[in-house]
């Protein structure tokens, strides 16, 4: 039985989409080519921006329309706020919220079967365990889901409920499976990570990283992003752990201080800062990225440029620009928008040429330099610090297996086209 995942957004939504599947190809599914038809085509979607929940209908339609006969199953965070609206799509077969996607893999078996399926433990947000990534050397493991803050912007929390965590010892499970099969990189996902809550309750997320890091010996851990407040000096010490993969994401979003507080971040322009010296202090070389939402109610061009500014003194090396859009039922939706459309297409250009720039920066600063890299499938390399790339002599490909790690030397940088990153030229230590 033929089955195509369509997943959108962001680390979580992918982790989620190997869950799905794992549960399928065990009961006789496998995935369908890109030009094969497929029985049953599963959507997992997003919904933080209004250009998210556009494009989360064009797929649902493309999908129904390019497999004539499928079953089409929605899901995801549009799935749990939405759900009207999609069952209004016509050959929209059904619609399973976050907290019912971890059921969707057995309602798909019913419909294929014709008989109540019946799952092997309990159906819950972490249900997802034992998941070997699907043709990828990393693997995502979800430990947290939810959100308990309350940015005036943000629809998610009403798409993944308050805050929940997995359970400590499964978290460690799991991190032991991973390794022991293999899996070159762990990158721990959630919505809000430093929230972590350990089993009693107490606030834990250190403490996680730490256990984990005395279990790894092979796999190396990354975070998939981490909020700003939960930045210190504890965390930048884990950071210097040889497996522990030199690279933070923390969102900015603003570095106006009357923008932030708009915004209902915890934190203001001089906190971060702090913060993030804090951990340069000690990780000079570490490779920052950021999130910015341009455009926001109250953003005019003085507080974009100061934004554009702390971007640089700070050294990110990657920012992802996001225009504001009103999302339905946040508390900035009765504020209106009152920045037009071509402003804030024009300051999401800008940062895209900004973090290009920012980039090359910080990848021609690492020339010479040697770093461990996962060879991926492709024959792309990626560096601890995530610096991506290809080899320089194409016969060393040869002898190598993809998902195994290699010592290189970044010898060069090749730009793109304006706005776009570019990519790495290694040469392998031998």
């Amino acid at each position: 039985m033929k089955i195509k995942f369509h997943t959108l957004g962001c680390r979580l939504n992918f982790f989620e989409t190997d869950g799905l599947y794992s549960v399928l190809k065990d009961k006789g599914f496998s995935l369908a080519d890109t030009n094969e038809s497929a029985n049953y085509i599963v959507v997992n979607t997003c919904t933080v921006t209004n250009k998210a929940d556009v494009k989360n209908r064009s797929i649902i339609r493309n999908a129904i329309r390019s497999n004539p006969g499928a079953k089409i199953f929605v899901t995801g965070c549009y799935a749990e706020t939405d759900k009207e609206a999609i069952l209004a799509i016509p050959g929209v077969t059904g619609v399973y919220g976050n907290t019912e996607k971890s059921a969707l893999p057995y309602r798909i078996l019913e419909d294929w079967k014709g008989e109540v399926q019946t799952s092997p433990k309990v159906l819950d947000r972490f249900s997802y365990s034992d998941v070997l990534p699907e043709g990828h050397t990393r693997a995502y493991l979800k430990v947290q889901d939810g959100c308990n803050r309350k940015c005036s912007y943000c629809k998610i929390p009403s798409a993944r409920g308050l805050g929940v965590s997995r359970k400590f010892e499964d978290v460690l499970d799991q991190v032991r499976f991973l390794q022991d099969h293999g899996v070159g990189e762990i990158q721990l996902t959630g919505v809000n990570l430093g929230w972590y809550r350990l089993d009693n309750g107490e606030k834990g997320f250190i403490y996680l990283l730490e256990s984990i890091l005395k279990i790894l010996e092979y796999s190396r851990l990354r975070l998939s992003s981490i909020e700003p407040p939960d930045v210190g000096t504890d965390l930048a010490d884990l950071l210097t752990h040889p497996r522990f993969s030199k690279f933070l994401h923390v969102p900015l979003q603003s570095g106006s201080r009357d923008v932030l507080k708009a915004m209902r971040r915890t934190y203001h322009p001089e906190s971060f800062r702090k913060r993030i010296e804090a951990v340069r202090s000690r990780l000079p070389d570490i490779f920052l990225g950021t999130d910015v939402i341009v455009g926001f109610p109250g953003e005019g061009e003085e507080e974009f440029e100061i934004t554009k500014g702390m971007l640089v003194d700070l050294g990110f090396a990657k920012i992802h620009a996001f225009p504001y859009s009103v999302r339905k039922g946040t508390a900035a939706e009765t504020w209106g928008d009152p920045i037009t459309g071509d402003i804030k297409k024009r300051r999401v250009l800008d940062l895209m040429s900004l973090s290009a720039d920012l980039h090359k920066k910080y990848a021609e600063s690492r020339i010479g330099t040697v770093e461990e890299a996962i060879l991926e499938s492709d024959g792309t390399l990626v560096t601890g610090n995530y610096l991506k790339g290809k080899l320089k002599d194409q016969a060393d490909y040869e002898y190598l297996t993809g998902g195994q790690f290699l010592d290189v030397k970044i010898a060069g940088y090749s730009s793109t086209n304006a706005g776009k990153e570019g990519t790495c030229e290694f040469e392998l230590r031998k």
